[in-house]
Order: structure tokens, then C-alpha cells, then sequence
């Protein structure tokens, strides 16, 4: 397991909504808060999934 070498960008972790850290090659980010490890590309996906549903969950606040 290659060690993580921190960089200047920081993050917000999905899973705690702590900050989490990543690499110098943008490619993996870890929080050391909660364990969270995953690959960059992934990170996005879930972040924008996790917008998504907040966006989605307003919504049908507002129609009720």
C-alpha cells in the first residue's frame, strides 16, 4: 500500500462530511477521520450522486 503524500487540495468526505485528504496526483483520497479510502474518480461519482439526491429531496419538500 503506497503512502499518501499530502497535497494542498482537501476534500469533504462523503462518509463523515469531514475533511479528507488528497494525493499530490489527484487519484486517491483518504480521510483519516473515518477510514474512507477511494480512488478519485469514484470520490466524484458519490459526491455527485449524493448532490443529486439532495437536490432531488428539496424538491419534493417544496411539492408537499
Amino acid at each position: 500500500m503506497r503512502k499518501l503524500k499530502v497535497g494542498l487540495l482537501d476534500a469533504k468526505c462523503p462518509k463523515c462530511d469531514y475533511r479528507a485528504q488528497v494525493d499530490d496526483d489527484v487519484t486517491r483520497i483518504e480521510c483519516k477521520n473515518c477510514g474512507y479510502i477511494d480512488n478519485y474518480e469514484n470520490y466524484i461519482k458519490t459526491m455527485k450522486s449524493k448532490a443529486e439526491n439532495m437536490a432531488d429531496n428539496y424538491q419534493f419538500k417544496g411539492k408537499l
